[in-house]
């Protein structure tokens, strides 16, 4: 068994144990910076040709137990990926996905979804960010992103303000940063309940997690995974940049990914396409 230390997160040490008893693993992944590069805006990302055959053939692996984690609205993350389809959780934890094409549901925030974001706290964030010339903000109904990457030297102050906020009126809301993002979240709910609750439906549970992510918000993701004898697998970008990073960037879990897929893809070829990929 692999220490679940964070310098012991290492791909090319797992992989192996998920090809030796698939059904014991299963699979967590964020999208944007994580499956997707990461785009100027959340409109403009691409996902590379191959990805949704691979997330098909690591579906079969696996017994389906792939999923997304994200802030994203998943239906908005399956447009991207089709003809592939994942269940899991967007919204961080607000919204979720039991099967591939089943229908979005809630659990425990339904109100949250229903209600969207409040009025106030809109109106502050638009008076508070008027004068921040590139800032955009993205309105997801329960979440409010605030996108900071075509003005950066707002970063500190924008930070600052948002959770001196929060701090001074009660919204319930917390403030969480991403990759030049910031997002106003309900109280509650996050990726690592998000995990929680995904972890306690088939056929996802009595497996072991592996949770891929590229910023903040996946750390709590990250701890529910090691929590329950997985991993938390990192990507280099602005969050994660200490050196030891699990994947230098999407290209490579996409590269880790596609690996796997290609053993999956063939019972004759697994010590080739596992020797060629690193795995």
């Amino acid at each position: 068994m692999l220490d679940n230390d964070p310098d012991h997160d290492r791909p090319e040490a797992i992989a192996p144990l998920i090809l030796a008893t698939p059904s014991a693993y299963a699979l967590f992944v964020d999208f944007d910076g994580t499956l997707a590069d990461i785009a100027p805006s959340p409109e403009q990302v691409k996902v590379e040709p191959g990805l949704p055959q691979d997330i098909i053939r690591l579906q079969g692996l696996l017994g389906g137990a792939v999923a997304v984690v994200t802030g994203r609205r998943i239906s908005e993350v399956n447009r991207h990926l089709a003809p592939a389809q994942l269940p899991g959780s967007g919204l961080h934890g607000l919204e979720f996905r039991s099967a591939p094409f089943g229908a979005e549901e809630t659990t425990g925030h339904a109100e949250q979804i229903g209600i969207g974001l409040p009025p106030a706290l809109f109106d502050a964030v638009v008076a508070l960010t008027r004068a921040m010339t590139g800032v955009r903000l993205e309105n997801k109904g329960p979440i409010l992103s605030i996108h900071y990457r075509q003005a950066p030297e707002f970063a500190s102050e924008l930070g600052i303000k948002l959770a001196r906020l929060l701090n001074e009126q009660s919204f319930g809301f917390h403030v969480k940063q991403g990759r030049a993002v910031f997002e106003l979240i309900p109280n509650g709910t996050s990726k690592g309940t998000a995990l929680a609750e995904i972890m306690r439906h088939a056929p996802f549970a009595g497996r072991r997690p592996i949770m891929i992510g590229d910023d903040l918000a996946d750390e709590e993701a990250f701890a529910v995974a090691r929590a329950a004898d997985g991993w938390g697998l990192t990507v280099r970008g602005e969050h994660f940049h200490a050196g030891d990073e699990s994947f230098g960037s999407a290209s490579e879990v996409r590269r880790w990914l596609s690996a796997l897929a290609g053993v999956a893809a063939t019972s004759d070829g697994q010590t080739a396409a596992a020797t060629e990929s690193g795995i």
